[in-house]
C-alpha cells in the first residue's frame, strides 16, 4: 500500500479551507485528475455520505464511489473509496496557523489491478509532486475566491 501526505500553510481562516475542501463538488477546481465530483445523496454533510468521482490518473480513467469516514466539523473530514479501482482513503486535516490555517492532507491506497498494485510505489514521486500542486492551486482557489467577494 502506498502513502503520502503533504501540507500548506493557506492564508484563509480554517473553517472556511475546511468548507471548501469538504465539498466534494469543488474537487475538480482544485485536483488536476479529477474531471468530475458528484453527490450521490442528498442531505447533510455526515459520516457515510456517499460521492461518486471521475479521475484520470497515471492517463487511465478512474471511477470510485467514496463515503465520508470521519465528519469533525472545521477541523477533520476523510474519505474511503467504497467501489472503483483502488482502494483509497484521504484525510484532511485543518489546524490554526497564525493569521490563516495549515491544510495536511494524508492519503494511503493501492490499485485494484495486480499490475499496477506492484507498480504503485514507482509512482510516489509523481503522486507527491501532483498532491504539492493541487494544494497550491487550492490556495490560489480560495484567494481568488476571497478577492472577488471583496
Amino acid at each position: 500500500m502506498v502513502k503520502g501526505s503533504a501540507s500548506v500553510h493557506i492564508d484563509r481562516p480554517g473553517a472556511e479551507v475546511f468548507a471548501f475542501v469538504a465539498e466534494a463538488e469543488n474537487n475538480p477546481r482544485w485536483h488536476a485528475h479529477v474531471l468530475e465530483t458528484r453527490w450521490l445523496d442528498p442531505g447533510p454533510m455526515r459520516v457515510g455520505r456517499r460521492a461518486h468521482q471521475v479521475s484520470r490518473i497515471l492517463g487511465l480513467r478512474y471511477e470510485i464511489d467514496a463515503e465520508i469516514a470521519i465528519w469533525e466539523p472545521t477541523r477533520h473530514v476523510a474519505w474511503q473509496t467504497i467501489t472503483g479501482g483502488a482502494t483509497v482513503r484521504t484525510d484532511c486535516r485543518i489546524d490554526p496557523e497564525g493569521d490563516g490555517c495549515r491544510l495536511t492532507m494524508a492519503a494511503e491506497g493501492e490499485f485494484a489491478n495486480g499490475l499496477l498494485r506492484l507498480l504503485s510505489p514507482l509512482s510516489v514521486p509523481v503522486l507527491r509532486r501532483s498532491s504539492r500542486n493541487d494544494l497550491r492551486r487550492l490556495s490560489t482557489v480560495l484567494a481568488e475566491a476571497s478577492s472577488t467577494r471583496r
